[in-house]
């Protein structure tokens, strides 16, 4: 096949959205070491507090946006359907801004710094629903148009402010990358209509939120044990380990967007959920080859390949499986759980988080010893696949967390824990 060919295929695969997706992501770490480098570190603490104070506000509807919208092709196919999505996103990320702003100007940052986070606030939120807006502009052939945008702002701009030492602009450049595939929809569209559907979309994103979040809140619990019984050392090479298995699991989500985007074009959603599943199955396949590679790079010395195996101490068995069951759980249970598991997914995820959380603060030992920092969010969300009802899809959540507990009890029988 010629290169060109293979380009092109990339291009209107779930591949493309991955690394549209990816990208920004990518340039921002790229842009801190830059940042600290050409400034001072204070500066990259600076970029920390406008990322991360910007994000609090979005935090339990952005994760939710993209499974969504990515289940109403129909929406994204006509040009008033685009304008009705872009304009709804808009509203939302303008409460966000305004939210955002109002803490920041009376018990926050305040000033310039307050309008900064403010904007990487609302610019988070349309970022969040790019996944599914990638695969738009890529069956309309706009997809180099939209890319060609985003590298503007990202490397483009991030990496200049990123020289120039200024953290408020490097936020801003990063915010505007990732809010580009959606900013590129807004188009002229009846207010009430866009009201109304955002609304809707919300309503709909929060549940998938909960589950989402319901993973994240176990690890801070988690690390602040681990700190405690391992130290500092082998837990800064674990979380090293676990950008790895994040920027999988990304990935994952990515092309299961690309999935459900080009599967529910036609018909109900109980007709397509399957048909998306098996679209997704590949390439979650040949990312799990590649969770199993980074373990072994980590825990294997390979003779010609530097720092390979310094993190054997640190790591478990169990761990292999940890990096590879996000990139199916994430996708499984925000992706692919339709309408009849919305609200008892929500609420088991709930459960699940508390069990675990509970298990961490009374005994955290043996979590600690045997699962590390982010076992426990991997335990979570392995979990979360039991309350995926549709039946569609059942069989595969079944399946995935029948061989997910039997690889976490393999690894356990074969690996010994971390040594305290």
């Amino acid at each position: 096949m010629k290169l060109s060919s293979l380009l092109r295929a990339g291009m209107h695969g779930g591949a493309g959205v991955a690394f549209a997706v990816i990208l920004p992501r990518a340039v921002s770490l790229a842009a801190q070491w830059v940042l600290a480098l050409s400034a001072a570190p204070a500066a990259l603490a600076a970029l920390a507090n406008y990322t991360s104070r910007g994000m609090v506000v979005v935090a339990l509807v952005s994760a939710g946006l993209a499974p969504t919208l990515a289940r109403r092709a129909r929406a994204f196919a006509t040009r008033g359907g685009r304008a009705l999505v872009g304009g709804a996103l808009a509203l939302v990320a303008v409460f966000a801004f305004s939210c955002t702003l109002a803490h920041e100007l009376t018990t926050g940052l305040g000033g310039t710094a307050g309008l900064v986070t403010a904007l990487f606030s609302a610019c988070s939120l349309l970022a969040a629903a790019s996944p599914s807006i990638w695969p738009s502009w890529q069956l309309r052939g706009r997809y180099l148009h939209a890319l060609a945008v985003l590298l503007v702002f990202s490397p483009g701009a991030s990496m200049l402010a990123a020289l120039a030492g200024r953290p408020d602009a490097v936020a801003v450049a990063i915010g505007i990358a990732g809010a580009s595939p959606a900013l590129l929809l807004l188009r002229p569209t009846r207010l009430r209509r866009a009201a109304r559907y955002a609304m809707l979309v919300v309503r709909r994103a929060v549940p998938y939120s909960i589950a989402n979040f319901a993973t994240v809140i176990v690890y801070p619990i988690s690390l602040s044990a681990n700190l405690k019984l391992i130290g500092d050392h082998r837990v800064g090479q674990q979380v090293l380990y676990w950008s790895f298995a994040a920027v999988l699991s990304q990935a994952s989500q990515a092309f299961a967007a690309r999935a459900v985007a080009g599967a529910s074009r036609s018909g109900d959603e109980t007709a397509w959920q399957a048909r998306a599943v098996r679209a997704w199955l590949p390439p979650a396949a040949l990312l799990s080859l590649l969770g199993a590679a980074i373990y072994v790079i980590f825990t294997v010395r390979i003779p010609g390949l530097p720092h390979s195996g310094a993190a054997r101490d640190a790591m478990t068995m169990t761990m292999l499986v940890s990096a590879v069951a996000p990139l199916v759980t994430d996708a499984m249970c925000i992706y692919f759980s339709g309408p009849g598991s919305r609200r008892v997914l929500a609420a088991g995820s709930v459960l699940s988080s508390a069990c675990v959380a509970g298990w961490l603060l009374l005994a955290p030992a043996p979590l600690v010893r045997h699962f590390g920092v982010f076992g426990p969010s991997v335990l979570v969300g392995v979990a979360r696949l039991a309350f995926v009802i549709d039946a569609p899809v059942r069989r595969y959540t079944l399946g995935a967390l029948l061989l997910l507990i039997a690889a976490f009890a393999l690894t356990l029988a074969l690996g010994g824990g971390v040594s305290f």
